[in-house]
This record gives structure tokens, sequence and C-alpha cells, in this order.
């Protein structure tokens, strides 16, 4: 994967390093989780054509179960659970824009074991 699509998602519209597909994907997952789902037929009928049938339920299937996750963990309204403040790509520093997570924890000491 390109290093600049994950950084890109946040502004998926409009990034170049998206292929029509994934934008296809992106439009979906966010038609998908709308309240309520709010998905054309177009673009159903482009992904089915484009990924077959089995892969568009498998697509439809993750993008409801990553929303249930989501509502599920939010629902609560839990706190601070040692998540950072925004969301960094693994191997860079560059933070994600939009992202936004519970304030940061103290750090701790690595556990450690002693057998005997």
């Amino acid at each position: 994967m390109a290093h600049a699509k994950p950084l890109d998602v946040p502004v998926w519209r409009d990034s170049a390093v998206h292929s029509p597909l994934e934008r296809d994907v992106l439009a979906y997952a966010e038609a998908v989780t709308a309240t309520p789902p709010a998905v054309e037929d177009a673009l159903a009928a482009r992904l089915r054509a484009a990924l077959g049938e089995p892969a568009f339920v498998e697509l439809t299937a993750m993008v409801a179960v990553e929303n249930l996750r989501s509502r599920i963990n939010s629902a609560p309204g839990p706190t601070s659970q040692g998540f950072k403040d925004t969301c960094t790509v693994p191997g860079t520093t560059t933070a994600v824009p939009g992202a936004t997570t519970a304030p940061s924890a103290p750090a701790t000491a690595p556990r450690t074991t002693t057998t005997t």
C-alpha cells in the first residue's frame, strides 16, 4: 500500500492516491454507516460489478461490524484509557488530521515477571 493512502483517508474525496474503486468503497462505508443508511443503487451496482457478489457481501459485513464496534465503544461515554490524542500512522510522526481519541495516559513501567 502506498504510504500516502492511510494519510489521505480523511480527505479521500479530494485525494489523487485512491483509485475509483477505493473511492467507491469509502463512499459505500460512509453511506452504510449513516443513520439511516443512505446507499445509492448506482453505487451498490458499481461495487457488485467490480468486486463480485461474495466480496460485496463481505465488504458490507465488515463495514457493519466496524460500525457496531465503534458505536458500542462510544455509547457508554468512555474516558481516557491510555489512548493517544491523535492517530499517528506507524512508521511516521504525522498525525492523521481529524482523528480523535481519548487523551494519553501517563506512561507506565514495563511489567516484569519473576520465576522461582
